[in-house]
């Protein structure tokens, strides 16, 4: 298995099925074996397990019991209401960290923005996405309250795989990285009514784009089944 630059193999493995649940290729229900999957990607069964146990903490993977780990049926609305949620949370956490940020953090936030554009502009879309994560939980931590960092970060774990996906609609790399602009030069200026309102809506607008994303996959799959 060719390892993506910067990835361990289980998380290159763990990617390579959140594309196959995302894209159809494993159906909500399909069962997952390791060791088939283990000599599919040509790796032994440890980052296989590792991959797995992520994908389960995630929620795109469960174990049932005499049954072994399938994917999990991916319910469209329990989905989005995890992205409201989560859009609340980070509205909250934008409006504390254009409070409570220090100069070297905004500094800091600032520099990882534009490591963002450079990496846009080069078309490495792996270091994007880890840099746009990265740029989420920076802003997180900025809020200096663990209770409030726990509880977003806890969450934020469920819309990983989501997160990433949703970066594959047409235009929406471009339009996130115009949205991290913006809530950046907001936190910088501590203007935190208007941070708090711009990452609220970013968050929220992942979720739609996803929703259509996947109800789009659907139409077109029931369409080829007609």
């Amino acid at each position: 298995m060719a390892k993506t630059s910067g990835m361990t193999h289980a998380q290159t493995v763990r990617l390579a099925l959140e594309n196959d649940i995302f894209s159809g290729r494993l159906a909500p229900g399909a069962s997952l074996d390791e060791e088939a999957l283990a000599r599919r990607f040509s790796v032994s069964r440890t980052p296989v397990r590792e991959a797995m146990l992520q994908l389960i903490q995630s929620g795109l993977v469960e174990k049932k019991p005499r049954q072994g780990a399938i994917v999990t049926q991916i319910d469209l609305s329990d989905m989005i209401r995890l992205f409201e949620v989560m859009s609340e949370l980070e509205g909250i956490c934008a409006k504390f960290a254009a409070r409570r940020m220090t100069p070297q953090e905004r500094t800091a936030l600032r520099k990882l923005h534009e490591a963002s554009v450079e990496a846009f502009d080069t078309g490495d879309q792996d270091k994007y996405y880890l840099l746009s994560r990265k740029f989420h939980l920076m802003v997180i931590e900025g809020t200096h309250n663990h209770e409030l960092i726990e509880t977003t970060n806890r969450l934020g774990i469920k819309l990983v795989p989501y997160r990433r996906f949703q970066l594959n609609y047409p235009g929406r790399s471009e339009n996130n990285l115009r949205d991290h602009e913006a809530i950046m030069e907001a936190i910088c200026a501590g203007d935190y009514d208007l941070a708090a309102d711009l990452f609220r809506k970013h968050t929220n607008v992942q979720g739609d784009v996803l929703a259509e994303y996947i109800a789009l996959g659907d139409r077109q799959m029931a369409a080829a089944n007609g």
